[in-house]
Formats: C-alpha cells, sequence, structure tokens
C-alpha cells in the first residue's frame, strides 16, 4: 500500500525504489566504488538542499566524524567523488527518472492532499517549455543540443523542456508531473521544438497517470488541431489560449457571431474593472476532410474609468459551456500562468538555481539534473501541503531563502539522523555541545546523535 503521508522518509522510499531500477552499466565491477544509490542520491541531496557545495562538506563531515548528513538522511555510507557522479548519470536514459514522479503525486493522492485541486472533476494542467541550459563557448555542445547560429558567426548552445504541472486557481503549490526534453537526436537534420516534444509528452502523460482526468491548458502554440486531436484521443480535455496566427478561420466565425447577436456575454463590475466574460458553442476548427467543432471563450478587462482595455485573451476548449461556469472557467484558464511564476521563476530565480551548470556532459547529464532538480521542487511541494513541521518552520522562516540558509548552515556543520530532527532543532534549536564520540558539535538532547 502506498503511504499516505508527505514526510521525507516516506518519500525518499519511492526515490530509492526507482533508482533500484536503473541498471549498473559499469564493466569494470572491481573497480566499483559507489552504489547507484549513492551516486542518484548524492545528486539528489544537491538538487533537494539546493547546494551545489554539499558534497564538499559532507565528505569533510564523514573525514571528520565517519559520518555524514548524507549517510543518515540519503543513504549515501560513500560519498562519490563530483566527476564520477557526472560520468555516471550521464550515461543514464533519462526515462528511469520518470517514475518518481507519480509515485509522489499517488502519495498525496492517497492523503486526500490533490482534492484541493480538483476543478470540476479534473485537474488543470498546463503545458510550457523553458530554456535551462545555454552557453556561447566552443566545443560545449553535446550531441542533443539546440543550436542557434548568431549573425557574427558563432554558434549558442542550449537545452530547453517541455513541463506539465497540475495547477489551481486557488492553490499557490504547481505539481511538476514529468518533463519532456526538447533535444536533437542524431541522424535528424530538423531541429526538435516545442510542439513535437509535446506530442511525445502527451502519450507519456496517460502512460504514467493512466487514471488522471486531465484539462490541458496551453498557450496559442498549442492551439493546434494536430494537438487537439492528440489531446483528446488520449482522453484529455483542453482550455488553449487561440492565436490569430493559427486559428484565424475560428475568430472570424467569432466575430460573424458577434456581429449577429449570436455571442452570449456578462459583466461584472469589481475594483474599478469591468469584466465581459464571452462564450458560444460550437465554432468550427478547419481540418483537411472533416471539421471538428470546439468552444470559444472570452474575457476583457476594461478599466472603469478611462474605459483602457488592461487585459484581453481568447481560449477555446471542448468543456460545455454554462452561464454560471464562465468565470469559474475563465479563472482555470488564465491559471496556466502558474507555470512560469511559480513554477519556472521559483526554480530560475528562488535558490533551485536551474540554469546553474552543475554539469553538461556528452549525453544525457543536462536533462538528468533538470529532472533531479524538478523532483527536488515536487517533494517540497508535497512537503508545504502535508509535512506538518515543515510548515511550522517555513512560517517561522518567514522567506523561503532564510529557510533554505538555515538548513544548509544546519546540516554542513551539525550530524543529523534523520530529516524530521533537523526540521525539529530548527523549530527548537536546544543547547549544542561538542561530542568526543563523533568528533563534531551536537545537540545535547540525545536524539540528534547516532548511536
Amino acid at each position: 500500500m502506498v503511504a499516505t503521508d508527505t514526510s521525507f522518509k516516506n518519500l525518499f522510499t519511492g526515490f530509492s525504489e526507482m533508482v533500484n531500477q536503473i541498471p549498473d552499466f559499469r564493466t569494470l565491477k572491481k573497480k566499483i566504488k559507489y552504489t547507484v544509490q549513492e551516486i542518484c542520491a548524492s545528486a539528489f541531496a544537491m538538487m533537494y538542499f539546493q547546494d551545489p557545495s554539499l558534497n564538499h562538506f559532507q565528505k569533510r563531515m564523514k573525514e571528520a566524524t565517519n559520518q555524514s548528513n548524507l549517510g543518515t538522511m540519503f543513504k549515501v555510507d560513500n560519498i562519490p567523488k563530483q566527476k564520477r557522479m557526472r560520468t555516471f548519470i550521464d550515461k543514464i536514459e533519462p526515462q528511469y527518472f520518470y517514475p518518481a514522479f507519480p509515485d509522489i503525486i499517488r502519495r498525496l493522492d492517497k492523503a486526500k492532499l490533490l482534492d484541493q485541486f480538483q476543478f470540476k472533476g479534473r485537474y488543470l494542467c498546463p503545458i510550457d517549455g523553458t530554456q535551462f541550459f545555454h552557453t556561447k563557448c566552443e566545443g560545449t555542445g553535446c550531441k542533443h543540443c539546440l543550436t542557434k547560429k548568431h549573425r557574427n558567426g558563432t554558434v549558442s548552445h542550449s537545452h530547453s523542456v517541455v513541463v506539465p504541472m497540475i495547477v489551481h486557481p486557488d492553490q499557490k503549490q504547481v505539481l511538476p508531473l514529468i518533463s519532456e526534453e526538447i533535444r536533437n537526436e542524431d541522424g535528424k537534420k530538423k531541429q526538435d521544438c516545442e510542439i513535437n516534444a509535446s506530442k511525445r509528452l502527451i502519450p507519456k502523460l496517460k502512460e504514467h497517470y493512466p487514471d488522471y482526468r486531465l484539462i490541458i491548458l496551453g498557450d496559442g502554440l498549442y492551439a493546434k488541431q494536430t494537438l487537439i486531436d492528440l489531446i483528446t484521443e488520449n482522453g484529455y480535455d483542453f482550455m488553449l489560449v487561440v492565436s490569430p496566427d493559427y486559428n484565424k478561420g475560428f475568430l472570424e466565425e467569432v466575430e460573424r457571431r458577434r456581429e449577429a447577436g449570436r455571442i452570449q456575454s456578462i459583466e461584472i463590475n469589481k475594483k474599478g474593472k469591468v469584466y465581459c466574460y464571452e462564450w458560444s458553442s460550437e465554432i468550427a476548427f478547419k481540418k483537411t476532410g472533416e471539421t471538428t467543432d470546439a468552444n470559444y471563450i472570452g474575457l476583457t478587462i476594461t478599466d472603469s474609468k478611462t474605459g483602457t482595455i488592461t487585459y484581453k485573451n481568447t481560449w477555446v476548449t471542448n468543456l460545455e459551456l454554462f452561464e454560471e461556469d464562465i468565470v469559474d472557467l475563465v479563472a482555470a484558464a488564465r491559471s496556466r500562468w502558474k507555470v512560469e511564476n511559480e513554477g519556472f521563476n521559483i526554480l530560475k530565480n528562488h535558490d533551485y538555481e536551474l540554469e546553474h551548470n552543475y554539469g553538461h556532459g556528452t549525453e544525457n547529464l543536462a536533462f538528468n539534473f533538470f529532472q533531479l532538480t524538478l523532483l527536488a521542487h515536487l517533494y517540497h511541494q508535497a512537503h508545504e501541503l502535508g509535512d506538518k513541521q515543515y510548515q511550522q518552520l517555513r512560517e517561522k522562516k518567514e522567506t523561503k531563502k532564510n529557510f533554505w540558509d538555515s538548513i544548509r548552515a544546519a546540516i554542513r556543520n551539525i550530524l543529523f539522523i534523520k530529516w524530521e530532527d533537523l526540521i525539529e532543532y530548527l523549530l527548537n534549536p536546544p543547547e549544542l555541545a561538542y561530542d568526543p564520540v563523533s568528533k563534531t558539535i551536537v545537540p545535547k538532547n540525545t536524539m540528534f546523535r547516532s548511536s
């Protein structure tokens, strides 16, 4: 049975089970010094604690005390050297990390913590792309790099990814489900792109989350017939931004209906602004040989004093439209921005250092490090939802920066037996003393000391 709490110990059980499925492709077995678990857990711990120097400090603690927080919390008895860790992770096929994500989502579901994300019996799932590696240095590209030739003759190399996340208009947490790299492959002349990566991603979503009903949200890039067909073929619904570049016929029909008075609408005055909601059903999406009907939703926000339009957007959806649902549907469609603001922005600018060059490699290192960073973020979101100790410490430290700074300072200098001891120590700091057995500073309370 899947455990129902979101403590670090329970979540890390799923990580260990995933790692056990990763094959050890090293051929010189006699020279193997570090297990697959030790290598992967050491890399994950860097992302979890958002500390590129973590292994260095834990190695010093290990040398002085014969123990480390990597050992007690992450089951790393032998801390691998950075070069060996990167070399091994570079060779791991990315799909081996996929199961760690649905494992956490299902634990949240079992704990009833996903209930607050439900929207009309489904889950809102925006999909968006972002870049996580970029360099203009010559000779640094790998076989999967996206390339761009500049006017001055230089060539830059980059890695990008497409990520679906569960969001809700009323929830600050976002839950990444999996990721698909936008990557070039040997033998293909045309570069990969976000749309092609999304076409690979949607069936993988169905494979790893077969029982979850999703409403796919996307920007104007996604409102294409081929993607809509793929979304519905996999049993999902959609609300996608309508783009004049791709959906000219659809928008022209909307305008014809508006002129004929066939567009339904309501207006709501709120805080000095007028919100005008529009909707209409069964508008044709043209396709060779057949016609697919979809529904239109629109929102225009106008300053009530000046008459200036401050926001305007339109969406296409296959969801049934009723007047009493329109405001909620628009709020749901607009929650797509959470992927960027609460997802990618947090990962890039708030301690996760997503664009930090942990290592590029020649095969899969950059993307695998991205996956481990995304997984660490999902762990933290799970803690925020269901770990009361974690929630109390977050409130005490007020900002995420203070929260993680205090955790990093503690684990660099003090040995803890488990994650909960670390959090309890920071919530209720005990008196410290030098322990001659472990040769380190420990709380006098023996619960923090190893046996």
